[in-house]
């Protein structure tokens, strides 16, 4: 019994392990191009930055544990859109990499921890190929995706920066209050988008305002019904836990 017990959780880290590379991948390459830290998360583990501090939290969001990385520019300079798409490709690259690393380990290593170092390569094989060959993972796009959205030109592009910013800033504040609304407004114009961004306006405006627009909440309300159930149930416990807190 004992034996499994370390087993088990001996594959539970080495899935968070993995899981973790592909955020140090977006993370890494952020920092190195000049970008801010603002939030890494995986598993229970949260590092954030918070009044210009770095600080280490037990992460409690179940929505993270799959892991999450947010890095932000510290200026306007036009050549962020390209650092933003090295950013998101970093990510399913360095999964690429660790897959390959392991699965050479095991092939030509005998060593105790071969099980692990085998899970570790397919694992990290399987994320590199969920976060590239399908357009989209869930309700958002894929990496892989992303990256052709954000090297394209026109309003994809934009969308995708407008949200990768709400994503960064709601992660360090764990608020929407100092989300810009043009931001918010521009992720609701696409269609792929619009039932997230209405949400985040939502949420905007009950923390700035302490309640809803009529309008905003009853456009809200008419898409939850041609949303994924799983995603809605998600969304409403986020509204239930803004509500709560305002209360």
């Amino acid at each position: 019994m004992g034996s499994k017990i370390i087993e088990f959780i001996g594959i539970i880290f080495t899935i968070q392990f993995v899981l973790g590379i592909h955020e140090l991948g977006h993370l890494v390459t952020g920092l190195i191009q000049g970008f801010q830290f603002e939030l890494f998360v995986v598993g229970p583990l949260g590092i954030k930055r918070e009044d210009n501090k770095i600080k280490v939290y037990l992460n409690k969001n179940l929505a993270y544990y799959g892991g999450v990385a947010a890095v932000l520019p510290v200026d306007d300079n036009p050549k962020n859109i390209k650092k933003f798409a090295n950013v998101i490709l970093a990510g399913p690259l360095s999964s690429l990499v660790l897959s390959i690393i392991c699965l050479i380990f095991t092939c030509f290593f005998n060593f105790s921890g071969e099980l692990f170092m085998f899970m570790a390569g397919f694992t990290s094989f399987g994320i590199f190929l969920a976060t590239t060959i399908p357009s989209k993972t869930g309700t958002f796009f894929s990496d892989r995706k992303r990256y052709q959205r954000l090297i394209s030109k026109g309003k994809e592009r934009e969308t995708e920066i407008a949200l990768l910013r709400i994503i960064g800033i709601y992660g360090r504040d764990n608020s929407y209050k100092n989300v810009n609304i043009d931001d918010i407004n521009l992720v609701i114009q696409d269609t792929h988008y619009q039932y997230f961004g209405i949400f985040c306006k939502l949420s905007f405006q009950h923390e700035t305002t302490g309640s809803f627009d009529i309008k905003t909440k009853a456009n809200f309300d008419e898409l939850t019904f041609t949303m994924p159930k799983s995603f809605v149930k998600v969304i409403a416990k986020e509204l239930d836990k803004l509500i709560q807190v305002a209360n």
